[in-house]
């Protein structure tokens, strides 16, 4: 039993021996080639492990721990290689740590990792000014990608928007093939035409042509995660057996599969204003309870679903679609023609009102002529009366 014990505290020390004298990687370095945030991370073996692998005594790995600043978490790997690339946002700080593990006779038979690691912080550039903002984008119906951003007003007027794109099929970074321009500025960039792959990381950069320092905005992202489908198409209402609403839509034409989307239909009552329900779906139908008396508006909206995209991007809603129908009376003119009827009322009330202006004018002026017509004749008439009186002295 003593026997027993004493193997095993001199196994556990042998290990802590064994823990405590592996080496690091050492020479940790981080290179940018140029692809707007895809790192290269190189390291050296230390001479120990250098020998190790030569007589062949133990396998070594490294165990990388690197900071994803996009999804704000270390992300740790184990590899035989000393080459590793990883996604950074430069906009943020680069962390990057390596260990040593060794397993086999070296390690007494098990695994041990070194006590320290190497590691290597990059911290960003922050001079310049924020001239730009809101960068977004979206993919359309999974036809074409737009990217969008503002000027704030800290940017110069004569300053430009540059957006700059690379993934792993690219050999460099490229430049927008079509700029969206607003006011004589770029504020956005359609992708259309231009071949993107789905389920890769595509790295974006978006700078200033400015001689003032702008800070540039970057960002990361997967096509297929940002879709945004079409609405849905030929929404129908029917009722069907005990008193159930049955909604009917079609799927949106396009390249988007029907499998792949989630569906959601609102269903509002009449007379409760902001109340509603949502209903999710997986099918292009749902059925409801259909509510006495009132009247049910409905809408339809899609996205894609979790086998398809990790996130998604609803649709705009399909127009409303309410049941019952509200008959309209035979004698009145719909709601929607009120505002022209009305227009159409005043404007032939403005046209009479002119009219019967101009022929009350014309009337007058016709009577004051007459009255200077009579006028001169009653004079010139005097006139010839007139004898004249010579007085004689």
């Amino acid at each position: 039993m003593m026997a027993g014990k004493t193997l095993q505290v001199l196994l556990l020390i042998s290990l802590k021996f064994v823990y405590s004298t592996v080496d690091p990687p050492r020479d940790l370095t981080i290179t940018d080639p140029g692809h707007l945030g895809n790192l290269e991370i190189r390291w050296s073996p230390s001479q120990e492990q250098v020998r190790m692998k030569e007589q062949g005594q133990c396998l070594v790995l490294y165990e990388l721990h690197y900071y994803d600043s996009y999804s704000s978490s270390w992300t740790s790997i184990r590899t035989t290689q000393t080459l590793f690339r990883a996604q950074f946002n430069l906009a943020r700080e680069v962390k990057v740590r390596v260990y040593t593990v060794i397993s086999g006779a070296c390690a007494g038979g098990g695994t041990a990792k070194s006590k320290n690691y190497t590691e290597v912080v990059q911290k960003p550039d922050m001079t310049g000014i924020d001239g730009l903002q809101d960068f977004s984008c979206l993919y359309y119906y999974m036809e074409h990608l737009v990217c969008s951003w503002k000027r704030s007003s800290k940017m110069p007027l004569k300053a430009q928007g540059a957006l700059y794109y690379w993934h792993k099929e690219m050999a460099h970074a490229k430049e927008c093939p079509h700029y969206f321009i607003t006011g004589g500025f770029r504020n956005g960039c359609n992708f259309s035409g231009t071949d993107l792959p789905a389920f890769s990381d595509i790295n974006l950069c978006v700078n200033s042509s400015s001689d003032h320092s702008i800070k540039p905005l970057y960002s990361m992202l997967q096509i297929q995660n940002i879709v945004k489908p079409k609405p849905p198409e030929q929404v129908r209402v029917e009722e069907g057996a005990d008193r159930q609403l049955i909604v009917h839509w079609d799927s949106p034409a396009g390249r988007i599969p029907q499998h792949c989307l989630l569906w959601q239909v609102q269903a509002r009552r009449e007379g409760q204003e902001g109340a509603h329900t949502l209903i999710p779906s997986t099918e292009t139908a749902v059925m409801f309870a259909l509510p006495d008396n009132e009247t049910s508006c409905l809408r339809v909206r899609c996205m894609l679903n979790k086998y398809c995209a990790k996130t998604g991007v609803w649709s705009d809603w399909s127009p409303s679609v309410c049941y019952p129908e509200k008959p309209c009376p035979a004698s009145l003119p719909s709601q929607d023609m009120f505002p022209k009827y009305t227009a159409i009322t005043i404007i032939m009330g403005l046209v009479l009102a002119l009219c019967m202006w101009t022929l009350i004018r014309l009337r007058l002026l016709k009577q004051v002529k007459k009255r200077e017509a009579s006028l001169i004749t009653l004079f010139d008439k005097s006139s010839a009366k007139i004898i004249p009186v010579v007085q004689h002295i």
